[in-house]
């Protein structure tokens, strides 16, 4: 069984704000047509986005057509954090081999390509990884989402206060909830697996499976 399942759902309103943010900085990619190298962006483990392999490490980034480097770093990073491996239309993506990718969408487009490896350090796009994984011993339905058996890695929201222990235990009590309710006032973002708590803005955190969704 796939790892990942999801009902369709309205989009919640931190995650369609998120949205908003991202096509504001593409409007400012002006008409220009030239390519663009941005600043490095880090992956922080290996991991899949659709067919493509992506092992940790530095990438660089280009940019094309109406696109500018801050929108292409920060769609890099969606495009990490989701889900269910299937990119939000009208994305398209191409697999170049390991470590290499293009995503197009309408007018817009960039590619990534893994210029240094090795693990660690941060990413202030994507947040903060947790070290060490956590197990799903049986597949449990928490909310809309379901978690097959085995390995998965924890993320800190950029700027969340909580700590990878107190993530840990969250996500625990979520998979023992019966009837895989979420206790309140608690809330996910299925598209990227964020758990959120609307009374506190920065409690918030990610998993995903440790290998990717392919």
């Amino acid at each position: 069984m796939s790892p990942v399942r999801a009902s369709r759902r309205r989009l919640p309103i931190a995650f369609a704000a998120g949205l908003v943010a991202v096509l504001a900085l593409l409007s400012l990619g002006g008409g220009s047509a030239a390519a663009a190298t941005c600043p490095s962006f880090r992956v922080l483990h290996d991991d899949k986005i659709g067919a493509a392999d992506l092992p940790a490490g530095n990438y660089e980034v280009v940019v094309n057509g109406n696109m500018n480097c801050a929108a292409g770093s920060m769609m890099f990073a969606r495009f990490l954090a989701d889900w269910d491996g299937n990119l939000p239309k009208p994305w398209q993506l191409t697999a170049e081999g390991t470590g290499k990718a293009s995503f197009t969408g309408g007018s817009l487009a960039f590619t990534v390509r893994l210029i240094g490896g090795g693990e660690g350090g941060g990413n202030n796009l994507v947040g903060k990884l947790c070290p060490g994984t956590f197990t799903v011993n049986a597949g449990t339905d928490v909310g809309p989402l379901y978690f097959a058996k085995g390995q998965y890695l924890t993320y800190l929201a950029p700027r969340s206060r909580l700590t990878c222990r107190r993530a840990s235990v969250l996500f625990t009590k979520f998979l023992a909830t019966p009837n895989g309710k979420l206790p309140s006032p608690w809330r996910v973002i299925t598209q990227i697996a964020s758990f959120y708590n609307p009374d506190h803005p920065r409690a918030t955190f990610r998993v995903e499976p440790e290998g990717g969704v392919s």
